[in-house]
């Protein structure tokens, strides 16, 4: 071996040479990434709506097993009813959200709030459901015994609906059977068995 083959630059390290991507290479890899990125974000935001109102139902039924468990341990009535948004009772609305209450020996005591969940300001609730046929009353009120009855004594099960502002098409029903089971059900997914 020569010392002048060694001593040869290679042809990668010259100094007249330079590699890497022009700017129009660059400009339309960038111009793809945003059409793909376009193209899909319609189905990540279906994906974000979905993921909220999932959310809210899930926390709705854990807030009912919560008021469940404890008028069963605490040995009074319990009602999971729509949030009192201002200081007018009248004022409330599944909309706003909703509370858990621990009703008091007297109807006179105002009622401890154990909870309360806020709505998202896109999820719309139908305000039609859970009402107490006797009061007229929008409330699911659990004995101590942690049976789901109306004031009167008859059982209820019904269902909720959640719905999101920004896609109709989007809802989540939950449900409260005649046996006490809470589901989730996505009409759209699970066609006419929900």
């Amino acid at each position: 071996m020569s010392s002048h083959f060694l001593s040869r630059p290679s042809p990668c390290h010259d100094a007249s040479t330079q590699t890497g991507h022009t700017l129009l290479e660059l400009m339309g890899v960038i111009a793809l990434l945003s059409l793909m990125l376009m193209m899909g974000m319609p189905l990540i935001q279906m994906q974000f709506y979905a993921k909220e109102l999932e959310h809210a139902a899930r926390q709705f039924i854990r807030h009912a097993q919560y008021a469940r468990q404890y008028a069963l341990y605490s040995g009074h009535t319990v009602v999971l009813k729509p949030r009192v948004a201002s200081a007018h009772p009248a004022s409330a609305s599944w909309a706003a959200g909703w509370q858990v209450e621990k009703i008091q020996g007297t109807p006179t005591q105002e009622p401890d709030v154990l909870v309360q969940y806020v709505l998202h300001r896109d999820i719309r609730v139908s305000a039609h459901r859970f009402i107490d046929p006797h009061t007229g009353t929008a409330q699911i009120r659990f004995n101590p015994a942690g049976a789901a009855k109306t004031k009167h004594g008859g059982f209820v099960a019904n269902r909720l609906i959640l719905t999101h502002a920004q896609n109709q098409q989007i809802q989540r029903h939950i449900v409260l059977a005649a046996s006490g089971r809470w589901r989730i059900c996505q009409p759209n997914a699970h066609g006419t068995s929900c």
